[in-house]
């Protein structure tokens, strides 16, 4: 569960300066990036609790997966701003 608040933080920082670097809102982008990171987080959670017993990988395993749903919602981010600043 560390893991996971520390990459929440991670996140809120990390998409908080993407949107500086694209002209966007910055805590729009952050709470964005937090929303991702939960919805992910819970069913990464949920899914690893019914498939093993390991706490270690119960609690690591849906940071991961949140992580990487995360940046793929921050390159959606980007590309949309991209798009609308040509």
């Amino acid at each position: 569960m560390l893991l996971a608040k520390i990459a929440a933080v991670a996140i809120l920082v990390w998409f908080f300066y993407s949107a500086k670097e694209n002209g966007q809102e910055p805590f729009k982008w952050a709470i964005i990036g937090l929303i991702g990171f939960g919805i992910t987080w819970e069913i990464a959670h949920l899914i690893t609790d019914k498939i093993t017993e390991n706490r270690m990988i119960a609690s690591t395993l849906p940071a991961l997966v949140a992580t990487v749903g995360a940046a793929f919602v921050r390159q959606k981010l980007v590309s949309d701003a991209k798009r609308e600043n040509t």
